[in-house]
């Protein structure tokens, strides 16, 4: 076997952004042509599932994720190795499920598919001295463990405060303990190079642009909006926000503006004039057809915006905070709209009425992205990052 991805999400079966990425690598591992063992989890009810394009040259195993309420998890991570919000990946089985793989499989590369499986690395170290361990990380966990922490109150504040400083140690022993650490976005390996004084590269991700392609420039309404995205306890913060301060100005400008948030929300639907909440869906180029404009309103840094890239890959006119297209050498006005610039356009009726002008935007997009996030592109960008590790 060339390679294992160790990951604590099913790259098979794409239910957000994170398997979305972990299935990048993967595949950007078969389009060089190497074989690949997949280790992964399964959470709840979902079942194992294997769709490879490659079943000659892919293998996979996965193990369930310990079960446990909120609390059992926190008092299971006071006694691990690991910090709390990860021991649920570290079971007695898929520990040796994991040894038996590496025996079996014998990689010449691992791939720590996230810092939260890094706690794996002793056991490949043992199992397969000679292999050579990347570090694949999709956040700084220190920075987004920190605005988790910071946006804690009361008495969950202490068990927060704990998991944090836990995945910060974690995070920095795992930069120390691997031989290469890809970040999934130039600005992530600054970041973690200024943090844990580490050498860094960067590995993005591919956007399956086929599926988009079809969706016409000019197809959905004039002024539609479209989110796509779990809004989670970081991204709903921003969600309020925009639809205080952003949203009323829109529909001051143009009453008949609607928009629609498709993915998982975190809580209660918060109540806007013109907004709807479409929940977990299983096909986001459904919602991209509903309209002209696609929202990114993210005020966290770190990552990559996979749905800023599946936005512009489906042609939509792209309106993004800064944050939301960080990493991505984008142009304002050329690719997308700043949401800051867009805002106080005047009139700003006539910007998001002026079909041409948006047309011409969303063409360029896609075309940004068919040029830098396609299959042979980052499959080619994880070629040269193996020949170097």
């Amino acid at each position: 076997m060339d390679v294992l991805l160790l990951a604590p999400v099913n790259p098979f079966e794409i239910r957000d952004g994170h398997s979305m990425a972990v299935a990048s690598d993967l595949r950007a591992v078969l389009d060089n042509g190497l074989s690949v063992g997949v280790i992964s989890f399964l959470y709840g009810s979902q079942q194992q599932s294997i769709h490879p394009e490659n079943p000659g040259r892919c293998e996979a195993r996965f193990f369930p994720v310990r079960a446990g309420s909120f609390a059992l998890r926190f008092l299971r991570g006071l006694f691990a190795p690991v910090p709390p919000s990860s021991e649920r990946l570290y079971s007695a089985d898929s520990i040796a499920g994991v040894r038996t793989a590496l025996k079996a499989w014998k990689p010449g590369y691992v791939i720590v598919d996230d810092v939260s499986m890094a706690g794996y690395i002793p056991v490949v170290r043992e199992m397969v001295p000679n292999a050579r361990v990347i570090l694949r990380t999709h956040n700084v966990m220190q920075d987004v463990r920190g605005e988790h922490l910071a946006q804690t109150k009361g008495l969950l504040k202490l068990p927060v405060g704990l998991d944090f400083s836990r995945y910060a140690a974690f995070e920095k022993h795992a930069m120390e303990s691997c031989d290469a650490h890809w970040a999934i976005s130039p600005t992530d390996a600054v970041r973690m190079t200024e943090l844990y004084g580490h050498p860094s590269a960067s590995l993005s991700v591919s956007v399956g642009h086929e599926r988009y392609t079809p969706i016409g420039i000019d197809e959905g309404a004039q002024t539609f909006f479209v989110h796509i995205g779990s809004l989670d306890f970081r991204r709903r913060r921003d969600l309020e926000s925009f639809l205080r301060n952003s949203w009323p100005k829109i529909r001051a400008a143009v009453p008949r503006a609607a928009a629609d948030f498709a993915g998982l929300l975190v809580g209660r639907q918060i109540d806007a004039p013109g907004v709807t909440y479409s929940g977990r869906i299983t096909d986001d180029v459904v919602a991209y057809r509903k309209g002209r404009f696609a929202l990114n309103f993210q005020n966290t840094t770190g990552g990559i915006k996979l749905k800023t890239l599946t936005s512009l890959a489906a042609g939509r006119t792209l309106i993004s905070t800064s944050r939301g297209v960080e990493g991505l050498p984008l142009v304002a006005g050329e690719h997308y709209w700043d949401m800051g610039s867009f805002l106080s356009a005047h009139p700003l009726a006539d910007l998001i009425e002026d079909a041409e002008s948006n047309k011409r935007i969303g063409h360029a997009g896609r075309e940004w992205v068919l040029q830098n996030h396609s299959r042979p592109a980052i499959a080619a960008q994880l070629g040269r990052l193996l020949e170097a590790a």
